[in-house]
């Protein structure tokens, strides 16, 4: 009784946590439309996590949320993924890019879910609440039929989402990977868009996906065996909490230049097809050279790169250069994306500093323009395998040697 009563608590809260900050993304799709798909990912899962406190209303209620849980099981993966398109769009995001094709699954449990509910409520309850399926034999042969079918394009649908779900994680794990090294040609720091949340999120469910198929197997292969319903409903809210935190706390990575002049499209060198376009442009050896140089200028005279929110746009306004041109001749003249460059100065500035003063390494890492000590720490031992500490060690044994 204790644990039922743990369950139905944790179920509850977790739920009061979905219907809140489903609430809150809504609002915010109000003004960007990047946020509607975490909200309908939510909202499919707390109607997939919802049986526990259903199960103390009325039977009807408990049935009709069973039977809408498999199209909202359907649902979660793809809104998910168009989510993670929305805040890594180079543009403003908007549902109508979005193929329809995603949510045919969707749209095949919702077909099944509307005839199951236009089912008698005797066949819903002793189906899916007691799970007794003698009741077939006393039904007509059309309806035999119909239920059969039913039950069998059910059990299709649930392994196809399980191919779905490992699909779109390839997909995101994919499209984070692209996000992310995209932003270093557009910025000079990154740590608050990477949105690393999203990839520790992946990890979290593939170590539950694991402990839950193990379980499976081993219940249905060896001996009975179930997972603490009150462990598993306290790692459900934890997972919940975390993406409706980190999903409210995130911002799209490109927002800031959504409204700016530069067609990021055009700026981004990553793809075989940028850098060919890159050979045709009209930007002369010449001029490239002469790009270079004001860029250098900015760098070594005016010291931009001592600005933590540096951006490819404030840099274009600096040195009056087309953004397309300026990311043409960091890669070709300079050899480098945005971001690397000009962490190398910082990289260089507070190594001066590591030298010559005794102040703190994070002291140290925030005035020459990072952000985040690990972030600093990362680039720094990229650039001379050493960590900060190290390298300060090793030019006091120098000096004094």
């Amino acid at each position: 009784m204790v644990a039922e009563s743990g369950v139905f608590a944790l179920n509850l809260i977790t739920l009061t946590v979905i219907v809140f900050s489903a609430h809150l993304l809504l609002l915010r799709a109000t003004k960007l439309q990047a946020y509607l798909p975490l909200a309908v990912c939510l909202i499919s899962v707390g109607v997939v996590l919802s049986q526990p406190v259903l199960a103390s209303l009325p039977t009807p209620w408990r049935v009709s949320f069973l039977i809408l849980s498999l199209p909202a099981l359907m649902l979660i993966a793809p809104s998910f993924w168009c989510y993670v398109c929305g805040i890594t769009a180079q543009s403003p995001w908007q549902f109508k890019q979005v193929s329809k094709v995603h949510f045919l699954p969707f749209a095949i449990g919702g077909g099944v879910a509307l005839i199951a509910l236009l089912m008698p409520s005797e066949i819903q309850y002793q189906l899916l609440v007691l799970g007794d399926d003698s009741l077939l034999t006393s039904l007509s042969t059309p309806m035999q039929w119909l239920v059969g079918g039913i039950l069998i394009v059910t059990f299709l649908l649930v392994i196809a989402w399980v191919i779905q779900s490992g699909y779109y994680v390839y997909q995101v794990i994919g499209r984070l990977h692209q996000y992310r090294r995209h932003l270093k040609d557009l910025f000079a720091s990154t740590e608050e868009k990477e949105a690393r949340w999203l990839t520790w999120l992946l990890l979290a469910i593939g170590v539950v996906w694991v402990l839950a198929a193990t379980s499976l197997l081993i219940d249905n292969l060896l001996f009975s065996f179930r997972f603490d319903g009150v462990i598993s409903g306290a790692v459900t809210l934890v997972m919940v909490w975390s993406v409706a935190l980190w999903g409210l706390r995130q911002k799209p990575g490109f927002e800031e230049l959504y409204t700016s002049q530069i067609v990021v499209e055009q700026v981004l060198t990553s793809s075989e097809q940028q850098q060919t376009k890159y050979q045709r442009s009209a930007l002369s050896s010449e001029q490239a050279n002469t790009i270079a140089a004001k860029i250098e200028q900015a760098m070594q005279q005016d010291q931009l790169y001592l600005d933590s929110s540096l951006s490819l746009q404030k840099l274009a306004s600096h040195i009056h250069t087309s953004p397309n041109y300026i990311s043409q001749t960091l890669n070709e003249a300079l050899g480098a994306n945005f971001f690397d460059y000009v962490n190398r100065y910082r990289i260089e500035a507070a190594k001066q500093a590591l030298q010559q003063s005794n102040d703190t390494v994070v002291d140290i890492a925030m005035a020459v323009g990072f952000n985040a000590k690990s972030s600093f720490y990362t680039a720094f031992k990229k650039e001379t395998q050493q960590t900060p500490s190290q390298y300060r060690k090793s030019v006091h044994l120098e000096a004094a040697n």
